[in-house]
């Protein structure tokens, strides 16, 4: 007797992975022809599946789908907080918040403080309030599941780096 193979598409979840691949995240099929032949630098893989395995994997594949909507959820927050940023800070401090839940990401905070140079030197209030959020947020995701899979050592360090660098630019 023989037995279906299944495939699934696995992409890195983060703040460059591309629309695209995001929703494909997760997504299982018995054709890895029917997955898109990506040319972009996204990292991504189909990965065939044990057909044991395949309702714990369909299982999975859900909670794969929902961190790559929270991801692009994600995306929109901190897109709308720049948008609030020079008008409104209290709105924008809410959408980071709600964004910062999410994930936190150094380069996107190098980005945002860059941008937005000339407003957070002149509003002391709102640059401490991020720093605040981002240091926080950042060393929360460090108890994540996913990092508790790290060396401790190495995730201290990188933990340590991340807030530095987040002070040093909004500090």
């Amino acid at each position: 007797m023989s037995r279906k193979t299944y495939y699934q598409y696995y992409t890195n979840v983060n703040y460059l992975t591309c629309a695209d691949c995001l929703a494909w995240h997760g997504k299982i099929s018995t054709d890895p022809g029917s997955f898109p032949n990506r040319h972009d630098s996204c990292e991504r893989k189909i990965l065939p599946l044990e057909h044991e395995d395949i309702k714990y994997r369909q299982e999975k594949a859900r909670k794969m789908r929902a961190i790559a909507k929270a991801e692009l959820t994600r995306r929109e927050l901190v897109a709308n907080a720049k948008k609030a940023l020079r008008n409104d800070s209290e709105v924008a401090m809410d959408l980071l918040t709600k964004a910062a839940s999410i994930d936190v990401y150094i380069p996107e905070i190098e980005q945002l403080a860059e941008e937005n140079e000339e407003i957070l030197r002149s509003n002391e209030t709102l640059r401490q309030r991020l720093c605040k959020l981002f240091t926080q947020s950042y060393s929360d995701k460090f108890g994540w599941p996913r990092y508790e899979l790290l060396p401790e050592t190495m995730r201290i360090l990188r933990e340590r780096a991340g807030i530095a660098r987040i002070k040093q630019l909004l500090g």
